[in-house]
């Protein structure tokens, strides 16, 4: 599966990373989010093929919410689909950047809570809040999060954490 990724096949890689233990729903939206966003600080193309919207519980990608809500709150701990018949979508091991990034965001964020990440997500100045913030929190439904805002916050991070700007 080439780049751009469904969020997905991102999902999938998290979800075996997390074992026997499996990892929740929204857990894995957060995930994904922050592999889109830290991808974004680096690269001026994004990585997955769509972008994600302002829910309730912060950045939301919808076809991931589809094919995962029906585990409700339930740990995931085997690959998912998000079309029948189809092998379960996820990212090429030869994608040698793809799966260091990956491997990055479960070091750093894989430990963590949902509600944590989620309260990540929703702090003010991050891009949903800004978002959400702009429609005075009663955003209209598919509102995405525009992907400048993203890469503009998570390359302020870089910025902030000390991070190597080279290559961005």
């Amino acid at each position: 599966m080439p780049r751009p990724y469904k969020p997905i096949a991102f999902a999938n890689e998290f979800i075996q990373k997390s074992g026997a233990l499996g990892v929740e729903h929204m857990k894995l939206q957060k995930l994904v989010y922050c592999s889109y966003g830290w991808w974004l600080a680096y690269h001026n193309e994004p990585v997955l093929s769509e972008e994600p919207q302002v829910w309730a519980h912060g950045p939301v990608f919808k076809s991931l919410y589809h094919a995962l809500k029906h585990h409700g709150r339930a740990p995931i701990t085997k690959l998912q689909k998000d079309i029948p018949f189809q092998p379960f979508p996820h990212v090429d091991d030869s994608d040698v950047e793809v799966c260091e990034l990956i491997d990055w965001i479960w070091e750093r964020y894989g430990s963590k809570t949902a509600f944590y990440l989620s309260g990540l997500t929703h702090r003010v100045g991050s891009p949903w809040h800004t978002v959400a913030a702009s429609y005075h929190f009663r955003v209209p439904l598919d509102t995405t999060i525009p992907t400048e805002i993203i890469k503009q916050h998570y390359r302020e991070l870089m910025t902030e954490y000390g991070f190597d700007r080279a290559s961005a």
